[in-house]
């Protein structure tokens, strides 16, 4: 690992950036499903928003990990 980062800092900080915000986009559709009844029009959508924010943040964190392992592998193949 580089030496520059820190222990806690991400490895890819634009994907960690938006993973955080499709979080809080994810959690603002489960409050608002509480508020809405169950024949509301809006909650086909709403749940459409939430399982594609879903989604994206299961791939930028697979991608994430991708990139450490790519690293680590890297790491290894150039102290051999």
């Amino acid at each position: 690992m580089e030496q520059s980062r820190t222990r806690y800092e991400p490895d890819c900080p634009l994907a960690h950036d938006f993973v955080n915000r499709l979080a809080a986009l994810i959690g603002r559709c489960d409050l608002i499903k509480e508020e809405l009844s169950g024949d509301s029009p809006l909650l086909e959508h709403l749940l459409a928003v939430r399982n594609i924010a879903s989604g994206m943040a299961k791939e930028l964190n697979q991608f994430q990990c991708d990139l450490v392992n790519l690293r680590i592998l890297s790491a290894k193949n150039s102290s051999v």
